[in-house]
């Protein structure tokens, strides 16, 4: 059985740890459930802010977070970028009662392993967590089709900046900030950006992101 525990600064999390992220009791509750149903020897980790988020992650490792978008500390996507650069190496998955496509869209070019609505059925979560723990990136149905079908091109057919434009893309960067960042105009950032679509046969800036992410 699967135990939520409230973060204690003198503990350290067990190995396999999830981190639950989310300001609603009830519905953390539930997601401790869903947890719990899907790895039965884990143990929950319940915050209720980015900020205890990341002070839960200095404990030590986690094998997976679950994180509101819309709670003390995200500032839109921020707080997922810092907790992906906190533990970059751990999946954070999205969950949100919010679904839009914007919305899922920055979640995931900032670096979600998966996006999953809080209208979805515990058997849904179940199933696109472990998706995720397989090394999968989970969206919602109606958005997935924008990941389908991709044809698997080869990053060589990239140049050098292009390469680092797309791994830029990857960590969730606007193009104004990456143009800062590689001391090019934004209209050369755009355009590498249509160059990258087309010789990896993309359509969009997620395909894009979901690319890189499954590339390493």
């Amino acid at each position: 059985m699967t135990h939520a525990v409230a973060l204690e600064a003198s503990a350290s999390p067990p190995a396999g740890a999830v981190l639950i992220a989310d300001d609603h009791p009830l519905f953390r509750d539930a997601l401790a459930q869903v947890v719990g149903s899907t790895l039965p020897l884990a143990r929950v980790v319940e915050v209720g802010s980015v900020d205890e988020a990341l002070e839960a992650l200095a404990t030590g490792d986690f094998e997976l977070i679950l994180l509101d978008v819309n709670m003390p500390g995200m500032n839109g996507m921020a707080g997922l970028l810092a907790l992906r650069r906190r533990a970059p190496a751990t999946p954070v998955v999205i969950v949100s009662g919010r679904e839009d496509r914007d919305t899922v869209d920055q979640a995931i070019g900032c670096g979600a392993a998966g996006f999953i609505p809080k209208s979805l059925s515990r058997d849904g979560m179940r199933t696109a967590l472990r998706a995720v723990l397989a090394g999968d990136i989970s969206l919602p149905d109606e958005h997935a089709a924008d990941g389908a079908g991709v044809r698997q091109a080869s990053v060589a057919a990239l140049s050098a900046q292009q390469r680092r434009v797309l791994e830029m893309i990857s960590a969730g960067k606007a193009n104004k900030i990456i143009a800062y960042e590689l001391d090019i105009s934004e209209s050369t950032v755009k355009a590498h950006v249509t160059a990258i679509l087309r010789k990896l046969n993309l359509r969009s800036r997620i395909q894009a992101a979901l690319y890189a992410t499954r590339q390493g």
